[in-house]
């Protein structure tokens, strides 16, 4: 596991960003995990209307963007190990004295067949995609119960709906954190955190490309016929999509900043996630239709 370094510096000095912890009408902190491009890097910049905001991301340097419109910025690894994560954290808890809300859209795509990624490759996409933001989560955690208040947001794809050819483990990371995010909802509410599970359509972001896209290195070409068609089709999608991230990252840094307690905890973001979670349902429904009358047996004798 990395246990990669983490690195705290201030942004634009326009921005007043030592608010102590005690100050009469102090202004919310928000951390946003995946802020160095994308619609990460929209929610940071858009997000500072409502709160001071640290922008996280694994490599500093490019965080650049949103350290000059004024952001504080955090170099931070989703990967490190839970005490890595939770001394990150703590400096920023001691400056701000409380993280209003967490934002986390760290994440990029495995492509290849499921029997291709090597352990090395899963592991590593499970590391960004469920158990960091479980560290992260958990780290944050205590302070947010102690409060009785917080909002934890995780953004996640219409992916995590079903699985799709020539991105299973990715599918099947975000649909973990799916579930772990829905579990977690449940158990925290009663507590006055707000958690939400953001399901993001198909934004023009920089998502598809080479850089975000990462190709599995194992190759079998007995799947070729099936992937070969699918790999075309993202490279023609990149660029094209029909979202605008500033729009789908107005809608996200609204529903957070919402101080009435009402923030969804599904928030689908795009006018295509709704027909995908249909489609996702029905195909399942289906499935079970053809095949109830196999399993409609199974009851214990003479018991109602």
């Amino acid at each position: 596991m990395l246990q990669r370094k983490f690195h705290l510096a201030k942004g634009n000095k326009k921005m007043a960003h030592d608010i102590p912890k005690s100050c009469a009408g102090r202004r919310p902190v928000w951390l946003v995990i995946g802020a160095s491009s994308g619609i990460g890097q929209e929610i940071a910049m858009q997000a500072q209307s409502h709160a001071t905001v640290i922008a996280a991301g694994r490599d500093k340097s490019r965080l650049q963007t949103v350290a000059t419109a004024g952001c504080q910025i955090l170099e931070l690894d989703l990967t490190s190990s839970f005490a890595v994560i939770q001394e990150a954290l703590a400096p920023l808890i001691q400056q701000h004295g409380f993280i209003d809300a967490i934002i986390n859209v760290a994440g990029y795509l495995l492509e290849g067949a499921v029997e291709e990624a090597s352990d090395e490759e899963t592991q590593h996409m499970f590391e960004t995609h469920v158990f960091g933001p479980l560290r992260l989560t958990r780290a944050i955690l205590p302070s947010m119960r102690s409060a009785h208040k917080g909002t934890i947001a995780h953004v996640v794809g219409i992916g995590s709906l079903q699985g799709a050819a020539n991105a299973g483990i990715f599918c099947a990371s975000k649909a973990a954190l799916s579930t772990a995010v829905e579990a977690l909802q449940k158990e925290v509410d009663p507590l006055g955190i707000r958690v939400s599970l953001v399901q993001l359509g198909h934004f023009r972001t920089p998502f598809l490309s080479a850089g975000h896209r990462r190709k599995v290195a194992g190759h079998i070409s007995d799947y070729d016929p099936v992937l070969n068609p699918i790999r075309a089709a993202f490279d023609a999608f990149d660029g094209s999509q029909q979202g605008d991230p500033v729009k789908g990252a107005r809608v996200i840094v609204d529903a957070v900043a919402r101080g009435d307690g009402t923030l969804p905890w599904l928030l689908p973001v795009g006018p295509d996630v709704p027909a995908a979670e249909l489609q996702a349902h029905e195909t399942r429904a289906s499935q079970m239709q053809a095949v109830q009358a196999w399993t409609s047996g199974t009851d214990v004798d003479g018991e109602v």
